[in-house]
């Protein structure tokens, strides 16, 4: 069955155009040491419910001693971190620094906001601490709740729930693509008249163990080398 799971997330990894460059440790292999370690801190500071800054931002760069406009040039065009105008960073998947409607309980201490609902459920794996997820159907606005622990196995309300995987099939990073569909939805049929009201979509609903390991495949290796 595991086995089965793994293919179907990877099914629906190439429908979201996440590219195998974009998982796990193959995530970082674009940076110098000194740029991972910077995307390492913006990851780690997001994961501790505080989004830094572009004055924090500025001071971990030249703490680590590399140049901050240089590395966020490589962060971007890695489509790792994405900074708004000002240099403060919106993007870091799998956390958002502006509410998307995927909200995540850290450990059951800690509040944070993920892009879409496969970087939702690929936190508990990249980070090893439980999480408990709240989001809703963007049809119905029923709740849906997961919660996911890397040794205790998961659960989720409604049980019909299931992931759409898919992409707007357009260019560039994957928030301007796949991040907006990337949905979750209290059943089956919910998603699949998404899909038809919705023709520059492509994509299909998942079910909710193929969209676990897919979070899985994406973020559960990122901090591997740093190890």
């Amino acid at each position: 069955m595991r086995v089965e799971q793994e293919a179907r997330a990877l099914d629906a990894l190439r429908a979201a155009e996440i590219r195998p460059e974009r998982r796990g440790r193959a995530r970082t292999r674009g940076l110098s040491l000194a740029e991972r370690e910077l995307y390492f801190w913006i990851l780690r500071e997001f994961a501790a419910a505080r989004p830094p800054s572009a004055d924090a931002t500025r001071a971990a760069a030249a703490t680590i001693g590399v140049d901050l406009e240089d590395a966020l040039c490589v962060l971007t065009r890695e489509d790792l971190v994405h900074v708004d105008a000002g240099g403060w960073p919106l993007v870091a998947y799998p956390f958002s620094a502006r509410p998307r409607g995927h909200r995540v309980l850290i450990d059951g201490h800690r509040w944070v906001d993920a892009m879409c609902a496969i970087d939702a459920l690929g936190i508990a794996p990249m980070l090893r601490l439980p999480v408990e997820i709240h989001s809703r159907d963007p049809l119905s606005g029923a709740e849906i709740r997961v919660r996911l622990d890397p040794s205790d196995g998961a659960s989720w309300e409604p049980e019909e729930a299931v992931v759409l995987s898919g992409s707007a099939r357009c260019e560039g990073p994957s928030f301007r693509g796949c991040c907006d569909v990337l949905n979750f939805f209290e059943r089956r049929e919910n998603a699949e008249r998404y899909l038809a009201g919705n023709t520059s979509v492509s994509g299909h609903p998942i079910s909710l163990p193929e969209a676990i390991a897919a979070g899985r495949i994406v973020f559960g290796d990122v901090f591997t080398e740093e190890r």
